[in-house]
């Protein structure tokens, strides 16, 4: 395996981040209403040293309404990037990502129920202490849904059979939930109709409550410890048995990876609803800069879907202004392409 310095893994990451800081600056900029360069900094300036002005309608929607929603972004984009590249190290497979394995769309199942659990208590009156609850209903459907895909997919005789009977599976069963997830909406209160589909195709304008502060503590906890499974990540995409001749523990590493990524996508998709193909386009971004080895690719590919996703919601909150699309649909539009691409570069191989 080549050798890779800490050195190079700090600047590359330093640069990635220089990167994601100008992302966050140009889409502070844009939007419905245009804050020029000169005032934006000058706002950020005031807000560093103090409290921004009071009244200022421009300092309200830079600081209460656009900076939120593109932390948020940048959250749920490192997130489903880190969990897509850590499936396709483990699966040996370019075209797994969360939201084509079924996990994503499991943590929609699991957000949708508790929400209609909880609507049931607070019209009970009982809903007190359970504003956390969401990221741990979301994570343990994206768990159940990736423990059913795996045993779905039981049965391959080679490795290489197996991975596309896993990915088969996941398909067919985020079809069938996602039917699901519908009939429970549509059975539900239609007060808020629009804005729930808004967040199954996946949405980041709905604002968020004080779970966001446990979510961003699950996604910076789970990628601290799914960093040091990296090089068992390496050795495993050579081949699971030799990676077990060379000491890789590889049953406790996929299930600590399937656990660590199924439980960081299921808290950002609490908040954001099921975004696709995040997990499948930056990983593939950072393997043909960077390279497949995990230790540089896992930060890398983390940085990648925080700068990707930003530019997918600028365009979002921008293409048909002041009207606003579902971050979700962009990201549709570029992953579906590529995902028939790289479909088709596998067949042919």
């Amino acid at each position: 395996m080549k050798r890779l310095s800490g050195r190079r893994i700090a600047v590359i990451s330093i640069a990635l981040l220089v990167v994601w800081a100008g992302t966050v600056v140009l889409a502070l900029a844009v939007g419905s209403v245009a804050i020029p360069p000169g005032t934006l900094l000058g706002l950020l300036g005031h807000k560093l040293i103090g409290p921004a002005a009071a009244g200022d309608p421009l300092a309200t929607i830079l600081f209460s309404i656009r900076l939120p929603r593109i932390l948020l972004g940048s959250l749920v984009g490192a997130a489903l990037a880190a969990a897509g590249a850590s499936f396709q190290s483990l699966l040996r497979n370019p075209l797994a990502d969360p939201f084509v394995l079924g996990v994503s769309t499991g943590a929609s199942l699991g957000t949708i129920l508790y929400s209609i659990f909880t609507a049931s208590w607070a019209a009970a009156g009982a809903a007190a202490g359970l504003a956390y609850g969401r990221p741990i209903a979301a994570f343990a459907g994206a768990a159940l849904v990736i423990g059913a895909v795996y045993f779905l997919s039981a049965g391959g005789s080679r490795t290489g059979e197996a991975s596309q009977r896993l990915l088969l599976a996941g398909i067919v069963l985020a079809s069938f939930i996602s039917s699901i997830n519908v009939v429970l909406l549509t059975s539900t209160s239609q007060a808020d109709l629009r804005g729930i589909f808004y967040w199954l195709i996946g949405d980041l304008s709905r604002p968020v409550d004080a779970s966001i502060y446990v979510v961003t503590g699950v996604v910076f906890a789970g990628f601290i410890l799914l960093y040091p499974l990296s090089r068992s990540l390496n050795l495993i995409s050579i081949g699971e048995e030799d990676a077990m001749i060379l000491g890789v523990a590889v049953a406790r590493v996929k299930v600590a990876v399937y656990l660590l990524a199924s439980l960081i996508t299921g808290a950002v998709v609490s908040v954001s609803g099921p975004i696709a193909y995040i997990g499948l386009i930056c990983p593939h971004l950072g393997r043909m800069m960077f390279g497949s080895d995990n230790r540089i690719l896992l930060p890398a590919v983390f940085m990648f879907g925080a700068i990707f996703t930003l530019l997918a919601d600028t365009l979002a909150r921008t293409l048909f202004s002041p009207a606003e699309l579902p971050v979700g649909v962009i990201t549709a539009l570029l992953g579906a392409p590529l995902f028939v691409y790289l479909s088709r570069r596998r067949s042919s191989l």
